[in-house]
């Protein structure tokens, strides 16, 4: 189990790297850019679109998953609806960008289109939620299967459409190197209560919901992913920032920033420790016998995210 668990989470990670290897390449300027030109402004030749096609896919997959999750507790959410309800919600940062992007390339960074494109596609899919139900023609649970409907996507769509919005803090490759260091960020802390739990850990953190949760384990979280946060920064400065731009903190900064995505991984999995303890099932899914289901591995980036995408913005702009 704990040899498939390393296995596994390396391969994740190697995919990840990957995939934003080749965001970066295809974000950067191409041989007939006029990057020679004073003042001129790189073509930006994909805008991202690597790592939007993949949290699209991995939203609409794990809509469908959390689905068949509800329906175990009697919920009857309209599972292709949320999808795609989800799935707009992490595609909208990509429209917007396309919208602030002049033709010659140059970025003006992102409008109020944005919050308000995102308001409407909820108010639609609020409507369109109520209707789904509505057309089965029963009233028993209306409102139950209504809200689990709008649960999924807002839960799914809604929190992973900030995964996005990192990457557009940048349309170039510093983007994509946002997302990678935020994502890691938030994985070390899983792997460091991972680990910490598991070989040192005696004190339940939440015994009532997550059992194998523990004080020890949370602290290592908290160690692993503030350390990989702090340690980073320098190398970003000194490696990385000709290519990249500087890092997005300081050193006391990204230690915070470690810290801060610690604790969202951490209450992501609580939050999903209750659905399924509500349901009455121990994995998500059958991904993986180490992981469990996508929602497993999802659940703390989903919530750390929104957090992610505010220190990035707010946090970021105090230096």
């Amino acid at each position: 189990m704990l040899f498939e668990r390393v296995l596994l989470g390396s391969l994740m990670i190697a995919a990840m790297v990957g995939l934003i290897i080749l965001d970066v390449w295809l974000s950067g300027p191409t041989l007939s850019d006029p990057v020679a030109v004073p003042g001129a402004s790189p073509t930006i030749r994909s805008n991202g679109l690597p790592v939007v096609v993949v949290v699209v896919v991995l939203t609409i997959v794990a809509a469908y998953e959390l689905g068949k999750l509800l329906n175990r507790a009697g919920y009857r959410p309209a599972k292709h609806w949320a999808a795609f309800v989800a799935a707009g919600l992490v595609v909208i940062p990509w429209i917007v960008l396309q919208h602030a992007t002049r033709a010659n390339g140059a970025w003006s960074g992102l409008s109020d289109l944005s919050l308000s494109m995102t308001a409407f596609w909820l108010a639609g899919g609020i409507i369109g939620a109520a209707l789904a139900v509505l057309v089965r023609q029963k009233t028993e649970q209306a409102f139950a299967h209504m809200a689990a409907t709008i649960f999924v996507f807002m839960y799914l769509g809604l929190l992973a459409s900030f995964l996005v919005r990192i990457r557009y803090l940048d349309p170039g490759p510093a983007g994509a190197i946002l997302v990678l260091y935020c994502v890691l960020t938030i994985k070390m802390g899983d792997i460091g209560a991972y680990f910490t739990g598991r070989f040192l850990g005696k004190h339940p953190l939440a015994p009532w919901l997550s059992p194998k949760k523990t004080v020890e384990g949370f602290v290592g979280a908290v160690v692993l992913a503030a350390g990989f946060a702090a340690v980073v920064t320098p190398l970003w400065a000194a490696k990385g920032s000709a290519a990249f731009g500087s890092p997005p903190f300081k050193l006391p900064q990204a230690i915070v920033f470690g810290i801060l995505m610690a604790v969202m991984g951490h209450l992501g999995d609580f939050a999903e420790s209750a659905i399924k303890r509500d349901v009455g099932v121990k994995h998500s899914g059958a991904a993986s016998s180490s992981f469990g289901g996508l929602l497993d591995i999802l659940d703390s980036p989903l919530f750390a995210a929104p957090a992610a995408w505010w220190a990035m913005t707010i946090l970021a702009e105090a230096r």
